[in-house]
This record gives C-alpha cells, structure tokens and sequence, in this order.
C-alpha cells in the first residue's frame, strides 16, 4: 500500500537540491595562498606569522592583510575572499624575524615575493624563507650633569641609504631605568636620541652643523643577526644652570677617589690588552664601584689617536664592578679602540660617593 507521505518527502529532496548547489556556488573563499615557511638555514620553521597583503596598482594595503600561522611542519593556508595581486611574508617579531612590511625593517636587497590569484588560477602555491634574524640595539639614556637615567625620551632610528625607512621608540614614565630596546634593521642604520630641554644626541662620526653649533654625528652602524649594540647616551642640558655644590646632599657624599694609573689620554700599544686601574683611598669607603666604557673605533687615519675633543664618540656600556675592596682592579680590554673608565666609594650605609672624572685611554692593537 502506497503511503500518503511518500511524495511529500520526494518534494522536500527536490526542493533542498537547487539550494544546496547555490551555497557552494557562493563559497566565501574561493582563492587561497599555499606553501611553506622557512629559516634562513632552510629549516622548516613553525609557530610564525605568514600574511598575504594586497597589492593592486602598486599600493601594498598593510591594514588589508590576511594571516595565518605555519603549522608544525611549517605549512601555511591563506583562504582569500577577493581576486588580485598579493604580496606574501613571513614574520615572528618575539624571536627578531621582523615583518618586512614595515619601512625599517625592509631589506632592499631582498624582494617581498608577490602572487595572483583569480579565476583562472584560484590557487597560488609559494615557499618563503624569513629573512637573517634581527640584531639588537639597546642602551642607557642619562643625565650627564646629574649622572641619573632620563626618563622620558624618543629613539629615532632609520635606515643609512633611505632616511624614510624609519622608526622610533618612545620611553616615559616616572618608573623608567633610563633604558631602551629594540630590533635592528638588516641595514646599516643610523640613531638619535631626543628628550625635552636636553640637546639632540646623534651618533657619532662626521659632524652635524646645528642651530646650537657642531657636534659629532651622524654616523652608521650594521648590527648583524645574534649580535648587539650596546649605548651609553649622556645628554646634556639646554641652558644648562651651574651646578650648586651642596646641592642634592652632596656635602655628605664620600668624595671621589683620586685615580692614579692610568694617566688620562694614554696610548697602549700591546696585546693582550690587559689594563690596570688603580686610585688612592678613599676615608670611610667600605667598598669602590668601578664603570668601564668602550668608545666608537676611529677611522684608520685617525685611529692611533684620542679625539682632540675630549669626547668619547658613541660610548657603549663594556664592565661594571661593583664590591671592590682593594683600590686596584685588572682587566682585560674588549678591543683595539678607544675607552674610558671611572671610580666612586662606597659607604658603609651602602650609599654611593661622588664619581671620578672619565679617565680615557686607546688601544692601538
């Protein structure tokens, strides 16, 4: 016997058909991006970033960029909704692999792979390698009158060939340590520090004619992949007032220790370049803190020699010991380039004295 229902259910089929067929005519991805990401060693690299961007008519639109991340094997799949030219990257910003889409980390010697998609190829397969991991450029921003951190500063860096490939860091707040940090470019680069009522500091070599006169800079310097830059940046004051002897409570600092060897400007020419500090007693000093800085390494033709200045170009934080007992201290020197080093006492209460002069001196070799 023929059931009742039988040809409504036949209809329900016919009229669920039509329907189906539309909604995979109507698929919200119907492009995508394939392939796999890779370290500069060529190994296959999980766990990053790969985006497509797009760039129709010669404009990269960064704020449209599709991403996804590489799987375990370093695969990658980027579903696409629109047809068009892309440009595809690989990035992992906490471990120094630096989206290149950004100016200042682009390196111009490399180009951003580009693919098209559309609807006669609605697949594009690509394989990318991250480009050399990014070194470090880190330092110290201090008050040179003061000798205590700056808190609010900007860093400017930027690419040496292209001053529009720039970037910047700003650091502020009553609780900053005076430091920064950040990602170097692939490229040599170039650094400026600006705080408010203190003067510009430009890296050093040349010289930059200003409205507030000559002073060194700016010069370049490439960091290159696991390295780092270290800078010891003192600013120096606009305008800057006299400096009251007892202020601060100075009067009840211990005074600094008067260093004795060695004499300030020496040339050593030796290796190892083993080097010798040494400073009289200082009364009621229950320890001496000593700070060693590496200074920028002279062109050739100047290089055997201190600056005529009396500044040490580019200075960059190389020892610092503190807990020291006798008034003697030995250590071997980083390089064949200039340098400077000072000494304070340290008082019983653990309150710290008043600082020596920089004492500079230059290895040959």
């Amino acid at each position: 016997m023929r059931s009742p229902n039988r040809p409504m259910r036949l209809f329900s089929v016919l009229i669920c058909l039509p329907v189906f067929i539309v909604t995979l005519a109507q698929s919200p991805f119907p492009y995508s991006v394939t392939g796999d990401l890779r370290d500069e060693t060529g190994r296959l690299f999980s766990g990053a970033t790969v985006c497509a961007i797009p760039a129709d008519g010669g404009i990269v639109r960064v704020r449209d960029k599709i991403c996804t991340e590489t799987d375990a094997e370093g695969k990658f799949i980027i579903n696409l909704t629109q047809a068009g030219k892309y440009q595809v990257i690989g990035e992992k910003m906490s471990e120094g692999y630096m989206p290149p889409y950004i100016p200042f980390y682009r390196d111009p010697h490399r180009p951003i792979p580009e693919i098209i998609v559309g609807d006669e190829h609605r697949n594009a397969s690509v394989s990318l390698t991250l480009g050399p991991k990014s070194g470090l450029i880190t330092g110290k921003v201090i008050d040179e009158a003061a000798d205590t951190p700056v808190q609010d500063f900007v860093v400017w860096v930027w690419q040496e060939r292209d001053p529009n490939a720039r970037y910047h860091e700003v650091v502020k707040g009553s609780h900053s340590p005076g430091r920064f940090k950040l990602f170097a470019p692939p490229v040599p680069f170039r650094l400026r520090i600006v705080a408010e009522g203190y003067e510009d500091w430009v890296m050093g070599g040349g010289m930059l004619i200003s409205a507030g006169g000559p002073r060194k800079g700016p010069g370049s310097l490439l960091v290159r992949a696991g390295s780092n830059a270290d800078f010891a940046v003192y600013l120096k004051r606009k305008n800057q007032a006299p400096v009251e002897p007892t202020k601060n409570g100075a009067e009840k600092r211990l005074p600094a220790p008067v260093q004795l060897s060695p004499p300030d400007d020496t040339v050593f020419d030796l290796f190892p370049r083993t080097t010798k500090l040494e400073w009289n007693p200082v009364e009621g000093a229950a320890a001496y803190a000593i700070e060693v800085e590496a200074c920028w390494n002279l062109p050739p033709a100047t290089g055997s020699r201190l600056p005529d200045d009396g500044e040490c170009i580019n200075p960059s934080p190389y020892l610092e010991k503190f807990g020291v007992l006798d008034t003697t201290f030995e250590f071997i020197f980083k390089g064949a380039q200039p340098g400077r080093w000072r000494v304070w006492a340290v008082a019983k209460d653990h309150r710290p004295g008043l600082k020596s002069t920089w004492r500079r001196f230059i290895y040959r070799q």
